[in-house]
């Protein structure tokens, strides 16, 4: 992640990094972005299960069984598709709750709550 640094001076010639609006917003985006992948994975596990489903359940009222093994490696892609998706969205959830820590953690320290020499 790119990250643009203010700098403030915190009174003993410190110099203390803020997070910056357009990281958090980077950082929201990435997390949005994530967010669909993963619901569009999910969805594409679950159409496919569905149609293997479907699949079967014919192929149980004719006693006929095909060649299936075609949709069973189907889903097995798509769930690991999806699991993969599922983790870049917790990876992206858990930086996105970094930055906004880090932003309610700045904002405490620059509202005057904490003594000015504690910013460094």
């Amino acid at each position: 992640m790119r990250r643009r640094t203010d700098a403030t001076e915190n009174g003993h010639g410190a110099v203390a990094e803020l997070v910056c609006l357009p990281a958090l917003a980077e950082t929201l985006g990435e997390l949005e972005r994530v967010q669909r992948d993963c619901k569009a994975a999910r969805n594409r596990l679950m159409t496919i299960r569905e149609r293997l489903d479907g699949v079967l359940d014919d192929a149980f009222r004719r006693q006929s069984f095909g060649p299936l093994e075609h949709l069973f490696r189907e889903e097995e892609a798509a769930l690991k598709a999806y699991k993969h998706s599922a983790a870049r969205l917790a990876a992206a959830e858990e930086r996105w709750l970094a930055v906004q820590a880090a932003l309610a953690y700045e904002r405490r320290m620059m509202s005057g709550s904490v003594p000015r020499h504690r910013l460094n």
